[in-house]
């Protein structure tokens, strides 16, 4: 079992020689300039979004099946694999992905779906666990995936959710970080998401990355609504 340190350490190697070579669009939407970054401020936002959600994840007891929906570049399904969970990770495209899996040898217990999660076939009650971090900002019909989130998992399962508050100041420092850094498309922020959620799902906060303002949210959306825990 490899701890997050270690992973993080071999995932910013691969993805700095990527760098080296490659300069496109989709690799920065796929965040690797981000995680690759040399600020010290940037790289802690970004790494620490995925150390938190994995713990807490991790830390539930909720079972091992895993949807990593908007995978990205596998860091977080690389780690929950590592970790014993048996993960789903999706994306619309495999482009970055299959860059990084050149260079970093995946486990086994990593079923990769490219694709559209809403047109696969999977039954109901498939998840324990869905992580969706720092892609639902993209999602225009998000109300749909809400509701695909709560059919695929299990009773009392939990969607683990973190997104930027797109607030003045995170867009200045998204500025400040260079041009690598996209985003400008983003149709939503993290506390309209949290709240179309709570229409649906138990929610709560489960940190807020403050430096010293708040540019991203952690929150975890439980499936059966028994109480408005929201944060």
């Amino acid at each position: 079992m490899n701890t997050f340190k270690t992973v993080k350490k071999k995932f910013k190697s691969a993805f700095e020689e990527i760098l080296a070579k490659e300069n496109n669009y989709e690799i920065d939407e796929a965040a690797l300039p981000a995680y690759a970054h040399k600020n010290v401020l940037i790289d802690y936002l970004f790494w620490k979004r995925i150390r938190v959600a994995f713990d807490f994840g991790n830390s539930n007891g909720h079972g091992k099946k895993v949807l990593d929906f908007g995978c990205g570049s596998g860091v977080l399904s690389y780690l929950l694999a590592q970790n014993d969970y048996e993960v789903t990770a999706c994306d619309l495209e495999f482009g970055p992905l299959n860059l990084v899996r050149e260079k970093i040898e995946f486990p086994k217990n990593i079923d990769f779906v490219e694709g559209d999660i809403a047109t696969k076939d999977f039954p109901d009650g498939s998840f324990d666990l869905i992580f969706a971090l720092d892609v639902l900002e993209h999602v225009e019909n998000l109300e749909d995936y809400i509701r695909l989130f709560n059919r695929l998992l299990t009773p009392n399962g939990i969607v683990i959710v973190s997104g930027p508050t797109e607030n003045i100041l995170y867009k200045i420092g998204r500025k400040f970080a260079g041009d690598r850094f996209t985003g400008d498309y983003h149709v939503t922020n993290i506390a309209s998401i949290k709240d179309k959620f709570n229409n649906h799902n138990s929610v709560r906060t489960v940190k807020k990355l403050i430096v010293p303002f708040v540019l991203f949210e952690v929150f975890a959306a439980t499936k059966n609504k028994l109480s408005n825990t929201n944060g």
